[in-house]
Order: C-alpha cells, then structure tokens, then sequence
C-alpha cells in the first residue's frame, strides 16, 4: 500500500491489486447474496406448497361428548369452539370439547344467526326469539306475528321478517327488547320476502322479494338503510334491484361493504352502504345444489355439465372472482365453509377442500353422522352423531 502525506492528513491509494482484489471480493459477496435469495425463495415456495397441498390422512379422537342429539342439532364455529342448538336448547364448546355454558329452552322449528358476540335462535313460524352473549347470558323476547327470518347484528340489533295478517314486517330491536323500526311490507307493492341479512353494524338491511305480476315472477333486492341516510326515505328503502326470470332466496352481507345475492341461475355481488350498487353478475348454467356463505366467500355447489364428475364445488370472494374449483361424484348433505377451506359432509362420509381445489381430507364413518363444524382451532373438528359427539384432529 503506498502513503501519501499532505498537511498532516495521512492518505492511502490502493495499488492495481488492491483494487482487483476488492472487486473480485464484492462479487463474490452478489454471488453468494443471490444464492441465499434463490435459496430462501425455493424454500417459501416448497413450504407454501407444502402447506398448501399437504394431505391428511388419518384422524385422532381428542374427546367423546356424552350428548344425545336430534336430526334436527346444528351446529357452527363460534368463536374459539362450537356452537350446537336444536329445539331443547343451545351450548358453547371450546376447542377442548369442554362445555363452557348451556341453556335449555323449547323453541320449535330453530333458527339461528351470530354475529360478533351475540347469537340469535329464533322459531321459524312461530314468535320466540332468544339473544344470547358469548357468556350465554339469554334473553327471552315474543313478537306478535310468526316468523320469516332473523338475523343479528355485532351490537345485539336483532332484525326480524314477520307474516302479519294482511303484509309483512320488517322490525328491528335492540339488545334490551326496545323496538326501533317497524315497516310494513305488501305482496303487492313488495313481493313475498325470501331471506333477510343485517349488516354487522345494524345500519344496513337487505331483502330479498319475490314479485309476481302476472305470470311473469321475478326477485326484487331491496335496501334500507336505518341511518342519517334512510331518514328521508320511504320506509328507509334506499335502493331495489329486479331480476327477470329467477328466484332469489340468499342475500347475505360479506362485511359491511358487499352483498351477495345467490339465486337459481345467478350470484350477483352489490357495493352495500348507503347508496348501494351492482358490482358483478355471474351466471351460472348448472343447477344448485348447495351454498354457504361468509364474511369472505360464498361457496356453489352444482350439477357438472361438462365434466365426468357429478359436482362441482366453487369458491368466489368478495369481488366475485372465482378462486376455486373442484370436481366430485361422492354424495353430500351440506356445504360449510371455514377458515379457508370447505367442507361437504354426507350421512357417512365427509371431504375437507382447501381454497387451492385440494381435497386435504377424506373419510368415512361408521355412524350416521348429523353435522361436523370447524372449532377455531385449526385442523380440530367437532363431529355430531345421534349418540353424541365426538372432537377430532386431523394428522
């Protein structure tokens, strides 16, 4: 290395080799840096593969539940654990199968809705109303006409379609039993009222109306809105869409910000809020055999047409994008979705379907079984058969 000096100042100048040297150094340095990154990159794309693609093939029982069920017990993920209900009562298990509370009560025909905190069950065609906290704390409210539809919203907003004698009511009730809204509807201003859905901040509600005039039919979606901006509507009916030709029977909201709508030859997607608007309509050419929905998707289950397979199963998002496919022949009962995945559950049989179309889990039961839902933990299943039920882990 040579050495200058200047006023002190002590300054190095590399040689020709010094400098080469360096350069072949810093090469080496890009070298081995771009091998670690292609490294690190094969690596999340084998474990995401993996992940993604993993099969199970075997499952474990954690825990038998002493508990004699009925056709009719349903049951869904709530929380972290399990929700089942039927005409005698309600329960909350955890993810360890543990029962953390349970109220009994007589409800004919159960319906049931949740959002957030605060359950619903209802009896279709009847006028008992039961809402319930994640402590399973109940409170008991009657209504003076039967039953259509119930629906909750996060902050215990209960909304109700009702057969009056001469229309239907739209009211909605606070979580104390105060009645907020009532609004009358006619078969023939309106139509006749398939489903309902109230949005998670209980601002917001859809239905869906069959119209007939004449010998035509068609579906009416309506909004109405129970804020600032439904004051200066009629009957806070914001906005109405009509569809020739179909029927309408699932509206559902998918967050605060979208709709779905599913109908027999349709699923349309809606932008919700105070001035609502159609985003996206899917035809669909197949017949429907099934739907679930959620905050997230909404799952079709249809007759293959063009396949040799008998079903097929399908997956959209919010937006109506379809992101999943998946072709089967083997008989089902229900739809059901989960934390990224579906499930078809049959009297014997049940096949588990990541959102890649990959079937992650098939399997067959010796005893009839009633429903299997998702416990919030993932790969753990709570399954219903008439003699009790049974929590699984799938390895």
């Amino acid at each position: 290395m040579e050495q200058k000096t200047k006023s002190g100042f002590s300054l190095y100048v590399n040689s020709s080799e010094s400098v080469q040297n360096a350069i072949v150094l810093r090469e080496k340095k890009k070298k081995y840096r771009k091998i670690l990154l292609i490294g690190l990159a094969i690596l999340c794309i084998m474990t995401f593969l993996i992940y993604r693609y993993r099969t199970y093939h075997t499952m474990s029982s954690i825990k038998e539940i002493s508990k004699e069920m009925s056709d009719s017990t349903q049951s869904f993920a709530y929380e972290n654990g399990t929700i089942c209900y039927n005409e005698d009562g309600i329960s909350f298990l955890n993810s360890k199968g543990e029962t953390e509370w349970n109220k009994t009560f007589s409800v004919r025909n159960p319906i049931s809705s949740y959002c957030g905190d605060y359950i619903v069950v209802a009896s279709k065609s009847g006028n008992e109303v039961k809402l319930l906290d994640d402590t399973g704390n109940m409170k008991n409210l009657t209504v003076s006409y039967p039953i259509i539809d119930a629906e909750v919203a996060e902050q215990g907003v209960i909304a109700l379609m009702l057969q009056g004698d001469d229309g239907n009511y739209i009211e909605l009730y606070d979580a104390a039993q105060e009645k907020l809204v009532s609004i009358k509807t006619t078969p023939t201003q309106n139509g006749y009222p398939m489903d309902i859905d109230v949005s998670s901040d209980g601002q917001n509600l859809v239905v869906s109306y069959l119209v007939v005039d004449g010998i035509e039919t068609k579906s009416r979606i309506a909004f109405y809105n129970f804020g600032n901006e439904g004051k200066e509507k009629e009957d806070r009916l914001v906005a109405g869409f009509d569809f020739k030709d179909t029927v309408i029977p699932k509206v559902s909201y998918m967050g605060n910000s979208r709709v779905s709508a599913i109908g027999d030859n349709e699923l349309v997607i809606f932008k919700a809020g105070s001035k609502p608007s159609m985003k996206k309509e899917i035809e669909i050419n197949e017949s429907i055999k099934s739907i679930a929905v959620n905050e997230d998707y909404a799952a079709l289950i249809v007759e293959a047409k063009e396949s040799d397979e008998q079903y097929e199963a399908r997956v959209y998002n919010r937006a109506g994008r379809q992101i999943m496919s998946h072709g089967f022949s083997y008989e089902f009962n229900k739809a059901s979705l989960g934390d990224g995945e579906l499930l078809l559950i049959g009297s014997y049989h049940c096949s588990i379907l990541n959102f890649a179309g990959h079937e992650m889990f098939r399997h067959d039961f010796d005893k009839r079984v009633l429903d299997i839902s998702p416990t919030g933990k993932a790969r753990r299943y709570l399954v219903s058969y008439e003699s009790g039920m049974e929590l699984i882990s799938l390895r």
